[in-house]
This record gives structure tokens, C-alpha cells and sequence, in this order.
């Protein structure tokens, strides 16, 4: 038994699919089979409606990034409108919100296809403690003249980064005193 409901409806030429309950491992095929008939039967753009769904798993993020792929090779966009407050949630953790067109309504998802509308604050801002992916460190010249990832926790001692050959620190301290190294 499938714990989430499909329905197909037809909105001005474009294929509106409502998906309602649950979109889990055990239903994604048939989901996936679903939004594929509806772009080839209605055109290759597809919205879907989530704001009968109540839960979104991985395996259902992974048949919407499918299908946007596939509809996208074939000359269309998928358009996601008016997700509940839990999907949206998925929706930023994943890092999706991003990657898809998504609507406040069905209404403004079928005016597209400019760029989408700004979701409500608690949607468009990504939550406390995550979401956003830590900044590149930066390289920074060592007192000997090789460069090394800064280490943003905490600083260590000069040339310890070049823990490879004795001598090769003795060389850094030297060049660092301002003395030349032996050839």
C-alpha cells in the first residue's frame, strides 16, 4: 500500500501533480512513473503541489532531482509549490531550496518561469547551527616562504607543517634568523 496519493490535474496546459501523505522509499517508483507520464502527456514542465505532503524522504528528494533532470533535458523545468513548514524544512537541510523553483502558491508557480518569488522568513533563512557550508581556510605564507593552510583552530608553532625531514627545519629556523642555508 502506498502511503502517499497522486492526482494529475491540468492547469492552463500545464500539468499540475498534488502529492498528498507521504513520499517514501516504498512509493517513489510509482511517484517517479507518475511525473514522468505527466510531462510527456502535458508538456515538459511539470508543478508539483506539496501542500498535501506531509513528510519527504531522501529516496523522494532523490525522484524530484530525477525527474527535474530529466525534464530539464527534455526542454522543461520541475516547479515545486507551497510545501508544508516540515517539507520546507527538508527541503533547506538538504540544501534543495536551492536547486528547484519553489512557490509560495500554485497560482504564482504558474506565472513562471521567472526566478521564484521569496519564501516567508522562516523559510527563506536557514536554521541556527548548520546549513551553510564552513569557508575555505586561507593560505598564509610560514617564515620560511611555504605556503600552509591556516589552521583555524589554533595557530601552531613555526614549521611545524614540515614535519618531513630533520634537516628541513633546521633549515626553516635558519631562514627565518635570517641566515642562508648551506647548499
Amino acid at each position: 500500500m502506498l502511503s502517499v496519493e497522486l492526482s494529475v490535474r491540468d492547469a492552463d496546459g500545464q500539468a499540475v501533480v498534488a502529492l498528498r501523505g507521504e513520499l517514501d522509499l516504498a512509493s517513489t517508483p510509482t511517484v517517479a512513473a507518475h511525473l514522468i507520464a505527466a510531462a510527456t502527456a502535458w508538456g515538459p514542465s511539470i508543478i508539483v503541489d506539496l501542500a498535501g505532503l506531509e513528510y519527504i524522504g531522501y529516496s523522494g528528494l532523490g525522484v524530484l532531482v530525477r525527474v527535474r533532470k530529466w525534464t530539464r533535458e527534455n526542454g522543461g523545468d520541475l516547479t515545486l509549490a507551497a510545501p508544508q513548514q516540515q517539507v520546507r524544512r527538508i527541503l533547506q537541510a538538504s540544501g534543495l531550496i536551492n536547486v528547484f523553483a519553489v512557490y509560495p502558491s500554485i497560482e504564482l508557480a504558474m506565472v513562471g518561469p521567472g526566478p521564484a518569488p521569496a519564501l516567508p522568513p522562516a523559510a527563506a533563512q536557514p536554521r541556527s547551527g548548520g546549513g551553510s557550508r564552513p569557508a575555505r581556510p586561507e593560505m598564509r605564507d610560514t617564515s620560511c616562504g611555504r605556503r600552509r593552510r591556516r589552521e583555524p583552530a589554533w595557530p601552531l608553532p613555526r614549521c611545524a607543517a614540515h614535519r618531513s625531514r630533520p634537516g628541513e627545519r633546521a633549515a626553516c629556523r635558519r631562514r627565518a634568523a635570517g641566515g642562508n642555508t648551506p647548499a
